[in-house]
């Protein structure tokens, strides 16, 4: 009984005899979470690669960097004038300080001061005129200054009293503006910044790299510069021609082995498109028609699968 028993779980296994499929057709290994083909956001000379093929990488990890000096200066001037666009409109906000306030009514008394030495030494020297002791040249010259210290009071009354009242509205709405608008500039420029990093989308391996240091980046032409995929997860991506398109479902087993080898893999249906399509990938059989429409289908493992190899050409037989 127990030879028996081994021998039916055994009867797909690589020993075994060939099922009858319903359907057979070649494919090719995949991730389940397919292939990225990374492309640079900015163009430029490619300064590192940071990862070699086969390496394991995390979501978000750099790749390669690509030369962007004059970037990275931009930004650190656009990220000072922020600060201190911010710390203008910080102080617009708060008001002046109270040392400010007391410098300023300080400033004002002393042109208080002066103007009122002005006019007493102006009104002097006007009485002694009649006698003969100031010049008309001296006069003109105290009427100056005292024109001069006028101005001046008046002036550090102005700032004593614009001190006093702080900035208007209009003025903080204003430096907040400038402030906000740095912000944006300082952004913008850190985000050209991060397009010098090319960073994997997902955890995975490097499967391919295909620039070297010192390379343009291509990234006006859309080109590849390195490939990822997670190969924990393997699949089968086959395509069904239209006889045989009907014949398989969700959740149907197949088998998939290499050619000239009697190895079985077992596994199940998990995709089936609802909708024919050009065929993307040639067998190499020569009267196999290109332009022919096709039902693609994925293929899951149930347990062990092939080597991780994506792209490597398998065949599946779809089991009734």
């Amino acid at each position: 009984m127990l030879t028996l028993l081994a021998l039916a779980g055994c009867s797909r296994d690589p020993v075994g005899d060939r099922p009858d499929y319903v359907a057979t057709a070649s494919g090719r290994l995949d991730a389940r979470v397919e292939a990225r083909f990374l492309a640079a956001e900015r163009d430029g000379r490619i300064e590192a690669l940071l990862v070699r093929p086969g390496a394991k990488v995390a979501a978000g990890q750099p790749l390669l960097t690509i030369s962007c000096g004059d970037v990275a200066a931009q930004a650190d001037a656009a990220r000072a004038q922020a600060r201190a666009s911010d710390a203008d409109a910080r102080l617009s906000d708060e008001g002046p300080r109270r040392e400010a306030v007391e410098a300023g009514a300080a400033r004002a008394a002393e042109a208080a001061t002066r103007r009122a030495d002005a006019a007493d030494e102006l009104r002097r020297a006007e009485g002694m005129q009649a006698s003969g002791y100031v010049s008309v040249r001296r006069l003109t010259q105290l009427r100056a200054n005292l024109a001069e210290a006028t101005a001046k009071a008046s002036a550090a009354d102005a700032d004593y009293a614009a001190l006093k009242a702080g900035s208007r509205v209009e003025e903080r709405a204003a430096a907040r503006a400038r402030a906000d608008a740095a912000t944006a500039s300082a952004n913008a420029l850190d985000a050209t910044f991060k397009k010098c990093t090319l960073r994997s989308p997902i955890d995975g391996s490097v499967l391919k790299v295909l620039r070297r240091e010192g390379e343009f980046s291509g990234a006006s032409t859309g080109t590849p510069l390195v490939v990822v995929g997670d190969l924990t997860n393997m699949i089968v991506r086959t395509e069904l021609i239209d006889r045989d398109a009907a014949r398989v479902s969700v959740g149907q087993k197949a088998d998939v082995w290499l050619d000239g080898d009697k190895q079985r893999w077992h596994g199940h249906v998990i995709e089936a498109a609802s909708l024919m399509g050009r065929r993307t990938s040639r067998s190499l059989d020569p009267t196999d028609r290109f332009d022919r429409d096709v039902r693609e289908v994925l293929v899951a493992f149930d347990g062990p699968a092939p080597p991780a190899l994506v792209g490597l050409r398998v065949n599946v037989g779809f089991l009734k």
